[in-house]
C-alpha cells in the first residue's frame, strides 16, 4: 500500500461510525509524517552512501599508502643490497690491487737485491783481478829482468 491509497481509501459509513473528515484528516497527517520520515530516510541513506564512499576512498588511499610503503621498503632494501655489493666489490678490488702492488714491489726488491749481489760479486772479482794485475806488475818490477833492462839502457847510453 502506498501513500495515495492511504489517502484515497473509501470507508463505508455506518451508524454511529467514524467521522469521515476526521479519518481523512488523520490519514493526511499520517501521509505527511510518512513523507517526512521517507525524506529523512532518503537523506540518511544519501549521507550513509557518501560516508561509505568516503570510507572506500580512505581505504583505497590507505591501501595505496601501504603499497607505497612496501614499495619504498623494498626499494630501500634493494639499494642497501646493491650498495653493500658495490662496497664489497670495491674492497675486493682494492685488496687485489694491493696484493698486486705488494707482489710487484717484492719482485722489484728481489731483483734489486740480486742485482746488488751481482754488483758486489763483480766488484770482488774486479778487485781480486786488479790486485793480481798490480801484484804481477810489482813482481815484474822486482825481477832481475827489469834490472837487466835498466842496465841494458845504461850500457847503450854509455856507448
Amino acid at each position: 500500500m502506498d501513500r495515495e491509497e492511504v489517502v484515497s481509501k473509501k470507508f463505508s459509513t455506518v451508524y454511529r461510525g467514524l467521522d469521515e473528515q476526521a479519518v481523512r484528516q488523520h490519514l493526511k497527517e499520517v501521509k505527511s509524517e510518512l513523507d517526512e520520515k521517507d525524506n529523512r530516510i532518503a537523506q540518511l541513506e544519501e549521507m550513509l552512501n557518501e560516508r561509505q564512499e568516503n570510507l572506500n576512498s580512505f581505504k583505497s588511499v590507505e591501501s595505496s599508502i601501504q603499497e607505497a610503503i612496501l614499495s619504498a621498503a623494498k626499494a630501500g632494501d634493494d639499494i642497501k643490497a646493491r650498495a653493500q655489493n658495490y662496497g664489497d666489490s670495491i674492497i675486493k678490488k682494492a685488496e687485489t690491487e694491493g696484493e698486486q702492488i705488494i707482489s710487484r714491489a717484492t719482485q722489484q726488491s728481489d731483483h734489486m737485491i740480486q742485482h746488488n749481489e751481482d754488483l758486489k760479486r763483480q766488484a770482488k772479482i774486479f778487485r781480486a783481478r786488479y790486485k793480481m794485475l798490480i801484484q804481477a806488475q810489482l813482481d815484474l818490477l822486482e825481477t832481475e829482468d827489469w834490472e837487466r833492462l835498466l842496465g841494458f839502457e845504461n850500457d847503450e847510453s854509455d856507448k
